[in-house]
């Protein structure tokens, strides 16, 4: 009677409590009316529909380019693309404000981006799994809709996952099963499992659900769900036939081909940057050996260092560094990079915090005496029995309920017995500090992976990345646990971090546009040899940092060349071919010169034409009078 009083109280007391709402995740149908919107208020944008996911859903592409010398169909583009992972909406958001933030740069520092060149930006490849994440039950959804028969009964997503608890959360079940046994409770943290080692003497005790019942009657759980195919995987460079999520063939889904088909049809495109699950920004990339039909899986060895300068580049301008770096088989950064041949990136665009920077954040917060919710950790506290708050808070929280005359100061404290949930909400209503009782052997042992995400969400994000384990009676397993991560916990940051992430994200946009490849034909050196007789020689030179295609484009065939041709008539050439190509031309100032002999009358007229399907169409015209050029 206690607690519900209390509850109703308090609950009366938050109505008068202002508090800023946090930013939403946008829905894929908002995220599609932003786009609208975006093409509607600033001629700089314009928007298409390069195709449909599953569900019908328009894949849409934004083209972003100022008015300049340049006319922009000549001009060479960076594609941003993200929403390939479904349930990598942190990708979708910052590229969608990435577009509002290079518009409101000031001309000069967008102008290498938005000016010499111009930018693709897809924001959600995949928005039949994003939607997902706004469903009333949340699991977390990364592949598409398409219907698959993961356990090839001849039925498709016929045993899905169930939310048993009712919580709105899919977790995971520790179920009992000494035959079946895969892990066992984590000694030095109960919440986490682990998987014995033969030699150790331990021995497994459960084996872990995701949470649901048989549907099929077949003795497994939950094995063929809802879906699908991992975009990710569907992709050419290291398509793993037959491989899980991989699809049936490659480009099998409607999505990745759309994503694919406007790629082939857009040659301007010279660098490509992904939002999602890959990285190869934040560290050295690491992939290594060749897929099964023998193609390499690493960069080529000429690419190395160029990689390495732009990831220590990035980890300059964004802070993020030593990101996980999942296989990137099938994947469209490989494709991007490996097939279609230009600089491709890929990045997570967040982590988790690492502990050393956890730990400078405490060592600042004692250094400047300020209090803080982590410095609070290190005291020597009291366990209540309510999950891990400590009884010097509770004993705090009743105290100020007396004083605000929501219980009697008579009344039992042992009465009045809230979850931690609760708890946590009632302490956050009266401006109560929550005080942790943390077991320093946990902090010292917590190496593991698991271990780290655990106490970065006890202690950055007040608990709500795990959910407590707790008895359940199954309809098929008898008593089983439930608990676990809270979907999306791990790929999502809070909404507040997406401002400056995309702040960091659009420096290195416009840093990759800087870098692009600026190819152009030299002043031509003119020299009389005789009468009628004359000896022409230009540069074409390469003022960017780019090479004009990667060592792996050359490799595989895939760099697009550089056409030079002197239209003058065939018979007047004297030496010298009237079309060259140029398969490859590295960057900051490399020339590749070109000299002919020519039959002509002075003052006579002739054109030199340097062709690109990548990179434009640059015409000059000279006479025949004798010049040194403006590049000798």
């Amino acid at each position: 009677m206690i607690l519900l009083c209390l509850v109703s109280t308090f609950m009366f007391a938050v109505q008068e409590i202002e508090t800023e709402p946090d930013r939403a995740w946008r829905t894929p149908s908002e995220i599609s009316s932003q786009v609208t919107l975006l093409a509607d208020s600033h001629e700089e944008v314009t928007t298409t529909t390069i195709g449909y996911s599953g569900d019908g859903v328009p894949i849409q592409c934004m083209q972003i380019a100022h008015e300049g010398d340049i006319p922009i169909d000549a001009r060479s583009a960076i594609l941003l693309v993200a929403g390939i992972d479904g349930d990598h909406l942190l990708g979708t958001e910052v590229a969608i404000d990435i577009v509002t933030s290079v518009l409101a740069m000031d001309t000069e520092s967008s102008k290498p981006l938005l000016e010499t060149h111009k930018l693709y930006v897809i924001p959600q490849v995949n928005p039949d799994a994003a939607s997902f994440y706004f469903n009333p039950i949340q699991n977390a959804q990364r592949r598409n809709l398409t219907p698959s028969d993961n356990d090839h009964d001849g039925v498709k997503d016929e045993d899905g996952v169930e939310d048993l608890n009712g919580d709105g959360l899919i977790t995971m079940m520790r179920v009992p099963d000494l035959e079946k046994a895969t892990h066992l409770v984590d000694p030095d943290e109960p919440r986490l499992n682990i998987t014995p080692k033969p030699l150790e003497g331990k021995v497994a005790s459960f084996v872990l659900y995701s949470e649901g019942i048989d549907n099929d009657g077949d003795g497994d759980y939950n094995e063929d769900g809802l879906g699908g195919v991992d975009l990710n995987k569907n992709f050419m460079h290291g398509y793993q036939f037959h491989g899980d999520g991989a699809g049936h063939w490659q480009l099998s889904e409607s999505e990745s081909k759309a994503l694919a088909e406007f790629v082939l049809s857009h040659q301007e495109i010279a660098s490509i940057i992904v939002y999602g699950q890959h990285d190869t920004l934040s560290k050295p990339f690491a992939e290594n050996g060749k897929d099964m039909a023998g193609a390499p899986k690493k960069l080529a060895e000429e690419d190395v260092e160029l990689y390495k300068i732009i990831s220590e580049k990035f980890v300059e301008l964004t802070a993020l560094k030593d990101v996980e770096q999942p296989n990137w088989d099938g994947s469209f950064v490989a494709w991007s990079y490996a097939q279609y041949g230009v600089p491709s990136f890929s990045t997570s665009l967040w982590s988790r915090p690492k502990v050393e920077d956890t730990k400078e954040v405490d060592k600042e917060s004692k250094d400047s005496k300020e209090p803080s919710e982590d410095s609070t950790q290190n005291e020597e506290l009291t366990p209540s029995g309510v999950g891990d708050i400590s009884q010097e808070t509770m004993d705090e929280l009743f105290e100020a309920a007396v004083a605000a005359g929501y219980i009697d100061a008579g009344e039992a404290r042992e009465e009045i017995t809230p979850t931690l949930e609760e708890t946590e909400m009632y302490c956050k209503m009266m401006g109560i500090e929550i005080k942790r009782v943390k077991n320093s052997k946990d902090k010292k042992n917590s190496t593991s992976e698991e271990a780290k995400w655990l106490e970065y969400s006890d202690d950055q994000r007040e608990g709500t990345g795990f959910i407590e384990w707790k008895p359940f009676d199954h309809p098929q397993l008898g008593t089983v646990e439930i608990g676990g991560w809270v979907p999306y916990f791990k790929t999502l940051p809070p909404t507040d971090a997406i401002e400056a992430i995309t702040e960091k994200q659009a420096k290195f946009v416009i840093d990759i546009a800087s870098r692009l490849p600026k190819v152009r034909i030299s002043a031509p050196i003119v020299k009389k040899l005789s009468n009628g007789l004359w000896e022409v020689k230009v540069a074409v030179i390469n003022d960017g940092w780019f090479p004009t295609g990667t060592a792996m484009a050359k490799k595989n065939k895939r760099a697009r060349p550089f056409v030079v041709r002197l239209d003058v008539p065939n018979e007047s050439i004297v030496s010298g071919r009237k079309v060259n190509l140029i398969w490859a031309l590295d960057g900051k100032g490399t020339r590749k010169w070109y000299k002919w002999i020519l039959q002509g009358k002075p003052n006579e007229k002739i054109d030199l034409t340097l062709y690109s399907e990548k990179f434009g169409t640059k015409t000059i015209t000279t006479t025949l009078v004798e010049t040194k050029g403006d590049d000798a």
